[in-house]
């Protein structure tokens, strides 16, 4: 397992829709992590333009390539989200990144990064957003005891099967709407022998019915080793995961294929983290 230190440098990056330049969520953050003993470095394209649109792509490839390629960078928190990510893509030079291989931490948006970083660049990639250390003490709490190697409680989960009752190996996928952007794409990713990882944060019930459907097309559930359910924030709001839970089973339609739920990964401030390169799950139905 990764593990940084109190010596650590961590870029802030942005690879998709860009923070407003007159928000204090940056210098809060760089403050908590500061705190920590770790050193910050702020690559400019985390920024919106003064517009208020996202950088350049080739801009905000750019920068996520230099952070990289510095050696004194020991990893890249990506703090966007949105609709961009996709638009840095072709402009990434993988080979090159995966000769400074290096840990990455993004969501939402960010999965379509996520994906072929760990494909294509071979880097240890984590879903969580970093922003929300400054906003949650739970989640601050957890990186802390994290940073000072006193427990690794960041990576740990609650989590129930509707299916089956172990889970393991390499993760793909994350935000279910912004994954479906790597459709057709050189970076699709292959979930042959992998955990399909599924979260949202918005969208109704019936949007939700349509992508998975769409999954399921693409013969991602049969031919991942398991699924594994985040959070939808906006069905737990009307509390509707119970019926969402049982669509799934019904889309997939494979009592064989193990499915857990969790909703402690997502998009909320004290969302844990969840690290690609590999789990292990096992537990009783719910």
């Amino acid at each position: 397992m990764l593990q940084l230190s109190p010596r650590s440098t961590i870029a802030l990056v942005g690879s998709s829709d860009g923070l407003p330049r007159d928000s204090d969520t940056v210098s809060r953050l760089c403050a908590v992590l500061e705190s920590l003993g770790l050193h910050t470095v702020i690559f400019p394209s985390l920024y919106q333009t003064a517009a208020g649109k996202p950088q350049p792509a080739e801009r905000r490839a750019a920068d996520i390539q230099a952070a990289f390629a510095d050696p004194e960078v020991d990893a890249l928190f990506d703090l966007t989200g949105g609709d961009a990510a996709n638009a840095i893509l072709p402009h990434l030079d993988f080979k090159e990144i995966a000769r400074c291989s290096k840990p990455f931490f993004g969501y939402s948006d960010v999965s379509v990064l996520l994906n072929p970083l760990q494909d294509f660049g071979d880097v240890p990639v984590f879903y969580l957003q970093a922003r929300f250390l400054a906003s949650s003490s739970a989640a601050k709490e957890r990186f802390a005891r994290w940073i000072q190697q006193q427990d690794d409680a960041l990576f740990r989960f609650h989590y129930a099967f509707l299916q089956g009752s172990s889970l393991s190996g390499r993760v793909c996928g994350g935000n279910i709407r912004c994954t479906l952007k790597l459709t057709g794409t050189p970076w699709q990713p292959d979930p042959t022998g992998r955990v399909l990882f599924l979260e949202s944060y918005s969208g109704s019930f019936a949007r939700m019915e349509t992508m998975l459907h769409q999954y399921r097309q693409m013969e991602m559930f049969s031919r991942c080793s398991g699924v594994l359910l985040g959070n939808f924030s906006e069905l737990a709001e009307k509390q509707q995961l119970p019926t969402l839970y049982r669509l799934v089973q019904d889309i997939i339609d494979d009592p064989a294929l193990p499915i857990a739920v969790t909703t402690e990964l997502g998009h909320q401030p004290e969302a844990h983290c969840l690290a690609y390169e590999g789990i292990r799950l096992e537990g009783s139905q719910l």
